[in-house]
């Protein structure tokens, strides 16, 4: 079966002894895995005022214990409408409910990212990875919750898209579409690499 795409999920990360098991486990990093974001986050697409299609229960109103609140929440960075929307604050909520630790600081605004984390910016996409977009305006950040290798688009996972037009929104997008892709808390690696690591152990 063709590998074509890797997705979202919130499987346990679990490290076995067996060379065989290894090899099964980074191959489920290139096969398709499964779903376990909001049903609203569907490849269908969607868009909403409120936050119906953000995924793993983010809720900009009801945060106030994270790192990502603290640097991008509506008291430093300002949140649009109401409910409040913030495309940094999504963003940064992501990376810290995946794991990544405090970072001791903002990243600036989403226009900013990709400079100020220009070490962890490239062009290659990965679940978990974030997509970033120099412009227009002060730019935009979204989350890679999918990636589809055969027809090359990756389905992105945003608050307060279109220049602070105050909705969340997911919806599939070709690779080029983002300036870049910023990786900080990754899910899966990058296919390409996923393939190379998984060839070396056979």
């Amino acid at each position: 079966m063709a590998i074509t795409e890797q997705r979202h999920t919130r499987a346990p990360r679990v490290a076995f002894p067996s060379t065989v098991f290894r090899l099964a486990l980074a191959a489920t990093f290139v096969m398709a895995l499964a779903v376990t974001q909001s049903s609203a986050a569907s490849a269908a697409g969607c868009k909403s005022r409120g936050y119906a299609c953000t995924i793993d229960g983010y809720n900009a109103t009801a945060m106030n214990n994270s790192w990502a609140a603290q640097y991008y929440g509506s008291d430093t960075k300002g949140g649009i409408g109401s409910p409040p929307h913030n495309c940094t604050l999504f963003a940064a909520w992501m990376l810290a409910h995946n794991g990544l630790a405090d970072p001791g600081r903002a990243w600036g605004y989403a226009d900013q990212w990709g400079f100020t984390l220009a070490a962890d910016t490239n062009q290659t996409p990965a679940v978990g990875s974030i997509a970033w977009y120099d412009g227009p305006g002060m730019g935009h950040v979204a989350y890679v919750a999918r990636v589809n290798w055969s027809n090359r688009t990756v389905f992105l996972v945003s608050d307060n898209y279109a220049g602070g037009s105050g909705y969340t929104s997911s919806t599939w997008a070709p690779f080029t579409e983002p300036t870049g892709y910023i990786h900080l808390r990754d899910e899966t690696a990058p296919l390409p690499l996923a393939i190379r690591k998984l060839k070396r152990r056979s």
